[in-house]
């Protein structure tokens, strides 16, 4: 039985690249497949077999370029929180993907499919390591033993979306550090 010929992972790099081009110049609603295949030089076909949806090949397009997100921790985790948000925050503002993401916010309400994938890939784990450093700094007395973490994690992750959306304004690692050194300093255990 064969499997055929292995893929050509300079294809895959070329679509991704376009995908990020194109939804940079046109935004996610008017990108198109068609658009994609001439711009990375390649059949459609070529996207169809590795992607099932526009919106896979945009999630990944954009999870390539954002690339690790992840820290070396230090075990400080209020240090470890602040500069997993100053990574994710860097992320947003320096990137074409990063810059996508708040502009898709209203193509991942109106799909519930594309935002569950969306969440799985990008927000989960996010959420999942934030929330294990905030169950640290509870547990070293860091932090007041009623904090909520999800609700602390919206609290620093949230101007990650609402300065670019609702102000025009990129979400730099500054404001992530702003941001942090503002919403820690009412949970912290005085």
């Amino acid at each position: 039985m064969s499997i055929g010929r292995p893929r050509d992972a300079a294809r895959d790099r070329a679509i991704l690249a376009a995908t990020l081009d194109l939804l940079a110049e046109a935004g996610y609603p008017a990108l198109r497949i068609d658009d994609v295949a001439r711009r990375a030089g390649v059949a459609k076909t070529t996207i169809y077999r590795r992607w099932p949806s526009k919106g896979e090949m945009v999630l990944d397009a954009i999870a390539a370029q954002l690339g690790d997100r992840s820290i070396e921790e230090t075990g400080d985790p209020l240090h470890d929180l602040r500069r997993l948000l100053e990574v994710t925050y860097e992320r947003l503002a320096e990137t074409v993907a990063g810059r996508a993401l708040p502009a898709l916010a209203a193509e991942i309400m109106g799909d519930p499919g594309f935002a569950e994938e969306y969440r799985r890939r990008f927000v989960h784990p996010l959420r999942e390591r934030a929330r294990a450093l905030i169950g640290r700094a509870i547990d070293q007395g860091l932090l007041r033993s009623d904090v909520d973490p999800n609700l602390l994690m919206d609290a620093v992750a949230g101007p990650s979306l609402y300065r670019p959306i609702a102000l025009g304004v990129p979400a730099t690692a500054a404001s992530a550090s702003a941001v942090f050194d503002l919403v820690i300093h009412g949970a912290r255990n005085h």
